[in-house]
């Protein structure tokens, strides 16, 4: 089970640099200990999140001091999400999360590319310069340039886009032997090695999907998708439903608990989602969840339920599995 958090007091004094000596270093330690290993340096990065992260965390509990006024979650990717305390954890957990710190970076020496690799079991948001935002899948690999003025990148793997609208830069990626091409819009792309096909879903907005060699091109809109043929070089336009239930990862859904046990919330999950769910730990299975999720895909529910249960979970192509102490 994760640490409690600490008190707003110590949080606020951090931010006005009021605090001692070993109040900073208590701070900067929770920061760093929550995710990471305990030699890893804090870097000026992470004191910029922090600053951050406290600061919207003060904002939103000096909101909840009004009455008959909602307090929204503070995930940066989520809105919309009114959290009960569950656990005694509390959402300040969540302040001191870093999910692309779960992001394998390495720089090339030469050729001025970055490449950046989920090397966890989750799935995990990835920031880039120009503020898009790439959920990788388990072993998913993106590579930018350094500069990122031309917003191409390659990839490999599964993930779903959410690129940040910019008319005079449009947004590549580049899977083998086709491109997307976009401008600002969402959507999912499986570009698995070894697999004969790449699929690209949208979520919203449209995409421009071609070959290298430009023999075909399509512009995908919401609830469609394009199957590419890797062998024989054929694009394939298909229809993505948005069913009730069933839905794939990258599809939105909302969910509303009131103290419903995990059991039956994993349940709810399998009947919405394309997945099975199993818990590592029985007491888990036991804990009660509070929450409305607004138009949420599966990722940010489960670390949104990882953040309320001090839990993690890990996932395995379809299978998901939950891992935590329980509550008591």
């Amino acid at each position: 089970m994760k640490r409690p958090p600490l008190s707003p007091e110590t949080l606020k004094k951090y931010l006005a640099n009021e605090c001692s000596d070993e109040e900073r270093h208590l701070v900067n330690e929770w920061y760093q200990q929550l995710d990471e290993p305990a030699d890893e340096p804090f870097t000026d990065a992470d004191q910029d999140r922090l600053y951050n992260r406290i600061k919207a965390y003060l904002s939103e509990l000096r909101k909840s001091d009004e009455p008959a006024t909602p307090v929204y979650g503070l995930w940066h990717y989520i809105g919309r999400i009114a959290a009960v305390l569950v656990v005694g954890l509390g959402i300040l957990y969540f302040l001191y999360q870093k999910p692309d710190h779960v992001v394998e970076q390495s720089v090339g020496a030469t050729n001025g590319w970055v490449t950046f690799k989920n090397v966890k079991h989750k799935i995990v948001p990835y920031q880039l310069p120009d503020s898009s935002v790439v959920w990788l899948h388990p072993n998913a690999e993106l590579r930018i340039l350094h500069s990122f003025h031309k917003r191409d990148v390659l990839f490999s793997g599964e993930g779903f886009f959410e690129v940040k609208r910019d008319p005079s830069r449009p947004f590549v990626i580049h899977t083998g032997d086709l491109q997307t091409k976009v401008l600002g819009t969402s959507f999912n792309v499986r570009a698995i090695p070894g697999e004969a096909t790449v699929k690209v879903s949208v979520a919203t907005g449209r995409v421009e999907v071609s070959d290298v060699q430009m023999k075909g091109r399509v512009v995908l809109k919401p609830e469609q998708q394009v199957v590419f043929e890797q062998k024989s070089m054929h694009l394939e336009v298909q229809k993505v439903e948005e069913k009730t239930t069933d839905k794939e990862l990258w599809q939105s859904a909302s969910l509303v608990f009131n103290e419903t046990p995990m059991a039956e919330v994993a349940e709810r999950l399998m009947q919405t989602f394309h997945v099975k769910i199993g818990f590592e730990d029985d007491g888990l299975a036991d804990c009660r969840l509070k929450v409305d999720f607004t138009d949420q895909r599966l990722p940010e529910i489960l670390d949104m339920i990882d953040t309320l249960l001090g839990s993690t979970y890990r996932i395995d192509g379809d299978n998901i599995t939950l891992k935590g102490q329980g509550c008591k």
